[in-house]
């Protein structure tokens, strides 16, 4: 088995895979909307008492038992299926990851252009009421005016029933893309790692120059203010402890990536300094990235002559839609452009090459036959980029082949194969796709199921004394007898919480007013459960198997 060449080897890669997107396009936005300021109170809270546990948790699991995630919770026979749920996620998420790279990739190439096709009302895609930006005030809260950028890369359909052509240039970044992160993975870590020295890195000087720039823009200051602007009132609110959780829970762990990176560590590698270190940096990150998105925000505003609040958004409209719009205003936009979408690029290729690597070594552990395979890493790594690029292919299309495909199965036995075959991944709204996957497959509700499976799988059931003196066998230097009470309390209850009220408050998913048919909420549940199930139907089995009950287990 692999192990890090290098001592910084493990912690980059970490860095690299948990200091994502979600940094940039989710945390401000939620702190600007929790309270600004007062935000961090329940955010911090949350990162001692849950973040900072669940990543001490999961790296020294991997550390202590060498193995992947799928083969790691063979210590906990009853949990054995939480390898497998994390095994779905992440191959889930990896699937938004190549999507989110292949349209920041239309963005880049296009920043090189003589003119950004996103300035001007002169493109198929614009509507009748296209006002193009300028340095001058413009007012879109009028007249129904629309924008430039318009409908340019996210292709808004009015919902996932109606029909539409292929997006040919996303489908070959998305092929492109994947073709050269293959050739980056395909040998393991000690290939990959070469990489993640400039993927983990060059982000975050990026992020700087685009904070120092945006901070001295014309009404930075009041976009400054309007993100951390402290409204203490809020933290009466539960929606917004519920939102701190959330964020941690999204970029701490529960996934069991971090499982497999660790177990390529040395058996007494200081998991715990490296731990505090990736937690200052992926906090701290979040935290600035606020500077450099709201100062931005706030000099869009006020060209516009509109309320932050009219631009301020989350999730991939920011960084795809009001974003390059704003950045279209700055002298010299193609720079500002290009450099932008080459650090979302980084960002995305950073989780894109640590999630496929755990999903391949996984796979590899569960039939370690492969290993003696001269070409078998290779064979595993093509097949799972074959994969992940037939379930991706949907969302980078103006249209979603989910109703297809349910079309095509229930006529699959009058017509062996027709059009609708040839057709299936080419229907409207790969927007609509790329939400309900990510709403139900690569996040939501069956994180915090994981993660809270994950706390009482070692805490209470395995135990959690008994746990923490594997801990002291590999770092017999550390006095951290705090995170028990962490690991067998405060975490599983926080996180049974936020489950349950997330659960208790659920509503149809909905994008921009379009509420989702029964039908794809029914398929975005039947997501949800293809990894979750697999944690009680395992546990159903090894108490079957055992002849002793469940303390034989």
């Amino acid at each position: 088995r692999q192990k890090w060449g290098k001592r910084f080897d493990f912690l980059l890669s970490i860095v690299g895979m948990t200091v994502g997107l979600g940094n940039i396009w989710r945390f401000p936005y939620l702190c600007y909307k929790n309270g600004g300021g007062a935000f961090l109170i329940p955010y911090i809270l949350s990162v001692i008492s849950i973040g900072f546990p669940l990543l001490f948790l999961e790296t020294s699991f991997g550390q202590y038992v060498g193995q992947g995630m799928t083969k790691a919770w063979g210590m906990v026979p009853l949990m054995k299926g939480i390898g497998l749920a994390n095994l779905m996620i992440t191959w889930y998420a990896n699937s938004l990851y190549g999507v989110v790279l292949a349209w920041a990739a239309c963005y880049f190439v296009k920043s090189f252009s003589l003119i950004l096709p996103w300035t001007t009302c002169s493109n198929i895609w614009n509507s009748d009421n296209c006002v193009e930006l300028s340095h001058t005030s413009v007012n879109l809260s009028t007249n129904n005016a629309t924008t430039p950028i318009g409908n340019y890369i996210l292709k808004e359909s009015p919902g996932l029933e109606h029909m539409g052509g292929v997006r040919w240039e996303l489908f070959c970044y998305l092929i492109g893309l994947w073709i050269v992160a293959y050739f980056c993975i395909f040998k393991g870590i000690k290939w990959s790692t070469k990489v993640v020295y400039v993927t983990s890195t060059l982000p975050l000087v990026m992020l700087v120059v685009v904070l120092v720039r945006g901070v001295t823009l014309d009404g930075a200051a009041e976009g400054i203010y309007f993100y951390l602007n402290p409204n203490m009132t809020k933290l009466g609110e539960p929606q917004v402890w519920m939102d701190a959780v959330t964020q941690v829970y999204y970029s701490y762990g529960g996934s069991g990536v971090l499982v497999t990176l660790a177990s390529y560590n040395k058996f007494n590698h200081d998991i715990y300094r490296d731990s505090i270190l990736i937690s200052l940096v992926n906090s701290g990150t979040s935290f600035i990235s606020g500077f450099a998105v709201f100062s931005t925000l706030g000099f869009m505003a006020k060209q516009q002559n509109i309320s932050i609040e009219e631009v301020a958004e989350s999730g991939p409209g920011l960084v795809f839609i009001i974003y390059p719009q704003a950045l279209s205003m700055i002298p010299h936009p193609h720079i500002w452009s290009a450099l932008f979408f080459l650090m979302i690029i980084f960002l995305g290729f950073d989780c894109l090459f640590v999630f496929q690597e755990c999903l391949v070594v996984s796979i590899m552990d569960m039939f370690p036959i492969w290993y003696s395979f001269k070409w078998g890493r290779e064979a595993i790594q093509a097949m799972f980029v074959l994969l992940i690029v037939g379930m991706a292919t949907p969302m980078v299309t103006e249209v979603n082949y989910l109703l297809k495909i349910s079309k095509f199965v229930f006529e699959y036995f009058k017509k062996m194969w027709s059009e609708t075959l040839c057709r299936c991944y080419l229907t409207p709204g790969g927007i609509y796709v790329f939400l309900l996957l990510n709403e139900y497959g690569g996040a939501g509700w069956c994180v915090f199921f994981i993660g809270t499976c994950e706390f009482i799988g070692l805490a209470w059931i395995y135990g959690v004394d008994r746990y923490y003196k594997h801990v002291k066998e590999m770092l017999p230097h550390i006095s951290a007898t705090w995170i028990k009470y962490c690991w067998k309390y405060v975490g599983p209850s926080f996180s049974m919480g936020v489950l349950v009220y997330w659960l208790t408050l659920y509503k149809p998913l909905e994008y921009k007013s379009t509420v989702y048919p029964v039908w794809a909420q029914v398929l975005g549940w039947c997501l949800g459960l293809s990894s979750c199930l697999w944690i009680p139907v395992f546990a159903v089995v090894e108490l079957a198997r055992s002849s002793g009950g469940i303390k034989q287990v």
